[in-house]
């Protein structure tokens, strides 16, 4: 197995001119807001959107949120809002302090890439999993809906925004994505091309392709361990019935030993 993950990160573009000028301009940075295709954030609870709105109008950051309609009711003045964003060409400008998502592998790959903190609200279990990850590696947190309220939003965003840890560990790891011999585009279509060459390259196939599937799923070896499990138990079965009926037969009494005496 190759590991080709960030196939599909290409070099970053020079963004439209005009957000180009917002970005280059914000200097308290930029807070990418962004919940993928699936998740039309029109459709949110009342409550949902009015903590989200509450919590980014109360950050010293500008923020690009993408938004499946023309309009936003109570919008804050530092939000400005689009049905679509250049996301990967966003995420490599300096002044992106964070990303918040909703934990997609294709979201988080890009945002490992160009070295920005997430704050993941995630919904499926996928997503939970890239999230969890996130956390583990330093450079995220996470929020669910069900839990999310105002205060609670802020808080994760304060600290996000203003604890450099988290940006120096992205950082990091956005170092140790890149360093690659090949990029992953590169290594691909290499190995799609040996295999190709190499008329299938069956040197490489994994010996468990030609196991047979009763040994595959290893039920020879579980059979094995049932079987002596149920040998072991039919041995004591038996042993102590055997000492029972001996025991039965011939009765030991205190009396047998004072006559003996």
């Amino acid at each position: 197995m190759i590991d080709i993950g960030g196939f599909h990160t290409t070099a970053s573009k020079e963004l439209p001119k005009d957000l180009k000028e917002f970005m280059d301009n914000a200097t308290e940075g930029v807070v990418y807001f962004n919940l993928g295709s699936y998740v039309q954030p029109s459709q949110m609870t009342e409550g949902i959107s009015k903590a989200i709105l509450g919590a980014l109008g109360k950050i010293k950051r500008n923020v690009l949120w993408k938004w499946d309609e023309d309009s936003l009711p109570e919008k804050p003045e530092n939000v400005i809002i689009s049905k679509w964003f250049p996301q990967w060409d966003i995420l490599a400008h300096p002044n992106v302090k964070l990303f918040i998502t909703h934990g997609g592998l294709m979201s988080v790959t890009e945002t490992i890439y160009q070295g920005v903190p997430i704050l993941a609200l995630p919904i499926f279990e996928d997503q939970k999993m890239n999230a969890a990850k996130a956390e583990m590696d330093g450079y995220g947190l996470t929020l669910y809906f069900s839990e999310l309220s105002e205060d609670k939003l802020y808080q994760a965003l304060n600290t996000l925004l203003n604890n450099p840890q988290y940006r120096e560990n992205a950082k990091r790891r956005s170092k140790l994505i890149r360093d690659r011999p090949m990029n992953p585009l590169a290594l691909a279509i290499y190995w799609t091309e040996f295999v190709i060459r190499h008329k299938g390259a069956p040197h490489l196939r994994v010996a468990g392709v030609d196991l047979p599937w009763y040994r595959y799923l290893l039920l020879d070896v579980i059979l094995f361990v049932i079987l002596l499990i149920t040998s072991l138990i039919i041995t004591l079965v038996f042993v102590y019935y055997l000492l029972k009926g001996l025991l039965v037969a011939n009765p030991i009494s205190a009396l047998d030993f004072v006559d003996a005496k």
